[in-house]
């Protein structure tokens, strides 16, 4: 290591830094993988001074590439709603049922009620491979299908 600007030696410094230490805080950064190999030197050193087995560094997690998602297709409007809060909560019907699905110009709409007419409210929008099941899903929700009854008791 080389001197610092008041002529210190930086090893010196770093062993009376490590030292304040408790013993619990210099295990844990020793064993953090975060030292340079000759820190973790130092940082082993103070521990066996004390007693003390170092831990080996932690290797540092290696940033696998994750797989992206497979292409399900373009995304599909198969839905429209003039209220954003209706499209949202048949949005939660298609997810609850295993399909992707996002809400197009809702926070617009809700900005300006009466851009909802020009724009064709918020729309419903899910992956090409999930078109046919997301209308069956959609006409279920307008059949009433998940319509909760009035005597519903939840704790039933």
């Amino acid at each position: 290591m080389a001197m610092d600007n008041n002529g210190n030696d930086e090893a010196s410094a770093l062993a009376a830094r490590l030292a304040m230490l408790s013993d619990e805080e210099l295990v844990r950064r020793c064993a953090s993988g975060t030292f340079t190999e000759q820190a973790h030197g130092i940082a082993a050193a103070e521990l066996r001074g004390r007693g003390i087995t170092a831990p080996s560094p932690r290797p540092e997690p290696s940033e696998a590439p994750r797989d992206p998602a497979p292409y399900q297709g373009d995304m599909v409007t198969v839905a429209r709603r003039f209220t954003p809060t209706d499209a949202q909560m048949l949005c939660g019907c298609l997810e609850a049922a295993g399909i992707p699905a996002t809400v197009a110009d809702a926070e617009l709409v809700q900005t300006n009620m009466l851009w909802s007419i020009a724009l064709g409210g918020a729309s419903l929008r899910v992956p090409q491979a999930f078109v046919e099941e997301a209308n069956e899903v959609i006409a279920a929700f307008e059949r009433g299908e998940f319509a909760i009854d009035e005597d519903f008791d939840p704790n039933a």
